[in-house]
């Protein structure tokens, strides 16, 4: 089986959101849930912008010539740069460039220590076995390791953690395995806000558990039907707003609410 990293971190967090998001394609209701101020209509196509800047930008380049390429990079993903929604995507993607973790990585890119969008193909022996796949956003050398950074536009969110910490860990194992011998850090770089780093740095055993329980995850994913319940997954209403669920509509019928209101 051939499954990629991101798809199953969504699997293993909730099946039923996978289900309806990337097997049936329907579009999270906006409004009412998630963080506050963090407007979630087109929030693919923002991050899809933000992330394209970042993989192609010379972080080293002067203010002005940053600019030009930021203008570039958005007319090469069909968006009209004047337009109020990619002036702030850009503008946002600017702070961050000019933030502490901005700055460290435009000195890796400097000191040739730092690739974008990085392929990986893992391999996991299993029964069935399965091999992983994806595209790490940033990965630097740093102290003799490795350091990954995987970019999120959107606000600093405390369950953003545990949301994304399989994902993280697959990225680390693919990086443990290519360098063997080197520690891997990795961690989320949040790009709106304070533009906050969090960091999810696997531990060995971590590392050794998803190896081992990736093969039955990923059978579990392809056998899939969309039929187990909410609450066999022990998600209750309560849980599913404060993780900023725009299904919720979907499982838990009933009138609109946010546990922050």
């Amino acid at each position: 089986m051939r499954v990629a990293a991101t798809d199953l971190a969504e699997w293993a967090r909730c099946p039923t959101r996978h289900f309806l998001s990337r097997r049936l394609h329907l579009v999270e209701r906006p409004g009412g849930v998630g963080a506050p101020g963090d407007d979630p209509d087109r929030a693919t196509a923002r991050g899809t912008l933000a992330h394209a800047a970042l993989a192609t930008l010379d972080l080293a380049a002067p203010p002005l010539e940053r600019r030009a390429q930021l203008v570039a990079s958005a007319r090469r993903e069909g968006h009209d740069p004047s337009s109020p929604a990619t002036r702030r995507v850009l503008a946002d993607v600017t702070r961050f460039l000019d933030s502490p973790g901005g700055l460290w990585l435009a000195d890796r890119a400097r000191r040739g220590a730092l690739r974008r969008e990085v392929p990986f193909l893992l391999r996991l022996e299993g029964s069935p076995g399965c091999y992983l796949v994806g595209a790490i956003d940033a990965m630097a050398e740093e102290d003799g390791g490795i350091r990954i950074v995987d970019f999120k536009y959107a606000l600093p969110r405390r369950e953003a953690a545990e949301r994304y910490r399989l994902q993280l860990c697959a990225y680390a194992l693919a990086a443990s395995r290519a360098h063997p011998g080197r520690s891997v850090r990795a961690g989320l770089q949040f790009l709106r806000g304070r533009c906050d780093a969090v960091d999810l740095t696997p531990s060995a055993d971590d590392l050794l558990r998803l190896a081992s329980e990736a093969p039955r995850l990923a059978s579990a994913l392809h056998r899939d039907s969309g039929e187990i319940p909410p609450a066999a997954l022990g998600r209750t209403r309560e849980r599913c707003l404060r993780e900023g669920c725009g299904f919720v509509y979907r499982c838990h019928p009933g009138p609109a609410a946010s546990p922050r209101s």
